[in-house]
C-alpha cells in the first residue's frame, strides 16, 4: 500500500501549460528525492486556479486528499462509526453527484468507503473534481467521520471496477 507523502517538502510552484497535449500541469519544486507525482489538469480547468483550489485538500498542505499516481486525480478513505453513518455520507454525496452530474471512483466496506475524483473526459482534474473532494470532507464532519488508522480500504476493489468499467465518461457512438 503505498500512501502520498509526495507533497510533504513543497516549497514553490509554478504552472507550465502543455498545449501540445491540451493539459496543464502544476511543475513542483521539491526539496528531497521522494517519487514526484504532479498534478495534471483537465484542458478546462484554468491551471493558476486549479493550483490554488487543489493545493489547500492535499496531505502536504493539511487536507485529506492524496494524488493519485497519474496525477490525474485526487483519493482517500472516510471511515465513520457505523455502516449506517457510512451509507447516510455516500447518499448525500450521491445525491450531490447527481446535481453536479459527476461520479467518483468509489467502493464501500462496512464503515469505510474509499472515494477518487478523477475526470475521463477531458482526462485529468477538473473542475468538479476537487468542487467535490471539498464536499465530499464537508459532509464527512457534518455525518462524524472518525479518526482512521491511514490505510486505503477499499482501494483495490476501486481500481478494479474502475479498470474493467471503461470509459465511463466518454460519449458513446451512436448506432444507426
Amino acid at each position: 500500500m503505498r500512501t502520498s507523502p509526495l507533497f510533504r517538502h513543497i516549497t514553490a510552484f509554478t504552472v507550465t501549460p502543455k498545449p501540445a497535449h491540451h493539459i496543464s500541469r502544476l511543475r513542483i519544486r521539491r526539496m528531497s528525492t521522494l517519487p514526484t507525482a504532479e498534478p495534471v489538469f483537465s484542458s478546462n480547468y484554468d491551471p493558476a486556479q486549479a493550483g490554488k483550489d487543489l493545493l489547500p485538500l492535499l496531505l502536504a498542505n493539511g487536507g485529506k486528499w492524496a494524488l493519485i499516481e497519474s496525477g490525474k486525480g485526487v483519493e482517500r478513505s472516510f471511515k465513520f462509526k457505523t455502516f449506517k453513518k457510512t451509507w447516510e455520507f455516500m447518499n448525500i454525496v450521491a445525491a450531490e453527484c447527481a446535481v453536479q452530474k459527476h461520479h467518483p471512483e468509489w467502493s464501500n466496506i462496512y464503515n469505510t468507503t474509499f472515494v477518487r475524483w478523477t475526470t475521463h473526459s477531458p482526462p485529468g482534474l477538473s473542475e468538479k473534481d476537487v468542487t467535490m473532494a471539498r464536499f465530499c470532507d464537508e459532509q464527512a464532519e457534518k455525518c462524524g467521520e472518525v479518526e482512521g488508522d491511514g490505510s486505503q480500504v477499499g482501494k483495490e476493489l476501486a481500481d478494479r471496477v474502475a479498470m474493467e468499467g471503461g470509459d465511463c465518461c466518454v460519449p458513446k457512438k451512436k448506432v444507426a
